[in-house]
Order: structure tokens, then sequence, then C-alpha cells
């Protein structure tokens, strides 16, 4: 018996895999007491703020391709608006990389978890990027497939 896989379910199990590794490092990141680093409180949660960097990085890039998809902007508008769209995506992803090497400077949070946090940005933005890439296709499919 062969066993088929389609394309779409394997990169969907990867993705899933990926994003929940990242949410993983981050908890951990949270949780852990690192013994060798400078001394911070025993468990620090401020870590955990990068989450609304992980809420809002797909809102900009979500918005320009529902409005590049609509007739409402001519091509030069909806080149400048897809542009404008990945330049906010990109500094709220930078953003969301700076903010525990920000937290791990100040002593708020130990070194080792603004790494462990910084392995976990670096998985679930990964997974942002690569549902654009593999799901958000410029299509006039209107969801009539189903």
């Amino acid at each position: 018996m062969e066993l088929t896989c389609n394309r779409t379910i394997v990169t969907l199990v990867t993705m899933a895999l990926t994003a929940a590794l990242g949410v993983l490092l981050m908890f951990l990141g949270c949780a852990l007491t690192f013994p060798g680093d400078r001394p911070a409180q025993d468990v620090n949660w401020w870590g955990i703020f990068v989450v609304l960097f992980y809420i809002l990085s797909p809102i900009p890039l979500a918005i320009s391709r529902k409005l590049s998809s609509e007739d409402y902007l001519s091509p030069e508008s909806n080149s400048l608006v897809k542009e404008v769209s990945y330049f906010i995506s990109a500094c709220i992803v930078v953003g969301g990389f700076g903010l525990p090497i920000v937290l791990a400077r100040r002593a708020v949070i130990q070194a080792g978890a603004a790494g462990l946090i910084g392995g976990a940005n670096i998985f679930v933005f990964g997974t942002v990027y690569s549902y654009f890439v593999f799901f958000a296709k410029e299509d006039d499919s209107d969801w009539n497939g189903f």
C-alpha cells in the first residue's frame, strides 16, 4: 500500500510544527533560569510580549493583499501599497527581534532567555513568511472551489 501526500497538507503540517517549536522556545525562554547569566528575577515573563509582534506582523500584508485583489487601486498605487506593507511588516519583525535584546541589555530578562526567544522568533516569523509564500498566491479563486 502506497501512501501519497498532498503538497498542501505536508506544507501545512510542517508550518504547524515549526510554529509549535517556536512557541515552545518562547515559553522555555520565559520559564527557565540560567545560572551563568547576570542575576535577574527568578522567572520572568516579560519576553512573552513578543507575541504581540507575532500577531501584528501579518496584518499589513493581509490588508495589502486584500486591497490589491480588488479593483480599488491603479497599478501604480497597488505597487505602492504592497511596498509600504512590506516595510511596515519588516519594521514589526525587527521590533520582535529587538525587544528581547533590549530587555536582556537592561537586565530585565537573562541573556539565555533572550537567545531562546530569538530562536523562537526565527521559527514563528519563518512560519508567517512561509504562509505568505505558499498559500497567499495572487490568484482569483475567491474560495469558490469548495
